[in-house]
């Protein structure tokens, strides 16, 4: 199974406006994925994508893309950040246009989207790996752990890739704590609900990535994280009204 989009209009009934370029990550993805095409024939379709595409965001979403599957490295975590950022960009856009949300606030925001899919990359690292060959960990990082690809295909790196796990969740926890109270100021009610319940989801998946090995299995929420998530926002409202 592949990451989920962050703020999945599915999963939300959200509205076309908000959502609008959910669509096109959704295609960058599928496309990058998709094993029946060589990796050259997915890099240059998505190249043809990025090179028809009028809007600078889509544009970005489908090179980040691009990067992935013809190298599926990053060099460290400037460049793993750049690439998500980048790759979610659609998704995030709303937030950088929302003319009623603080430039600040909307910073936050941005970089809650591009976290959120830092996380569940993480929680889909053993199946990323072994499905396409990528790595979605700072390069430099590994090797300071003592860590090569060929430490994960043997599952002999558990002590170096655990500590790049936890590194990368010691930069990404607390964008996710800034972006929390942030998200509670949203001025539309149903962005401002899917927002705080996203990112105390994605709050709890790193909780359980500290504890977890992904390179022995997918991490995942299960059915009652949901709901406890949603429970706590909804009594959250009740308690603030």
């Amino acid at each position: 199974m592949r990451p989920t989009t962050p703020l999945d209009p599915r999963r939300f009934g959200a509205w076309p406006d908000v959502f609008a370029g959910a669509p096109a990550l959704e295609q960058a993805r599928a496309l990058a994925d998709d094993t029946t095409r060589s990796a050259e024939a997915r890099g240059d379709a998505l190249g043809r994508l990025a090179e028809s595409s009028d809007d600078p965001v889509v544009k970005r979403c489908y090179e980040a893309h691009r990067k992935a599957v013809a190298a599926g490295r990053f060099r460290n975590w400037s460049d793993l950040v750049s690439y998500a950022g980048f790759a979610v960009a659609p998704v995030a856009k709303p937030f950088g246009e929302a003319s009623e949300i603080d430039p600040g606030a909307r910073r936050h925001l941005e970089a809650f989207c591009m976290a959120a899919h830092l996380l569940d990359l993480l929680a889909h690292c053993r199946a990323e790996f072994a499905a396409h060959g990528r790595i979605y960990l700072p390069g430099d990082w590994m090797r300071q752990a003592g860590v090569v690809p060929e430490n994960l295909a043997a599952g002999n790196a558990a002590s170096g890739f655990r500590k790049t796990v936890d590194r990368m969740l010691d930069r990404i926890e607390p964008t996710l704590e800034d972006a929390f109270p942030v998200a509670r100021s949203i001025p539309d009610p149903r962005l401002r609900l899917a927002t705080t319940a996203e990112i105390a989801e994605r709050r709890r998946l790193a909780r359980r990535l500290r504890k977890a090995d992904p390179m022995a299995d997918t991490v995942s929420l299960t059915a009652l994280d949901r709901i406890a998530v949603w429970l706590r926002i909804r009594l959250g409202r009740r308690r603030r009204a």
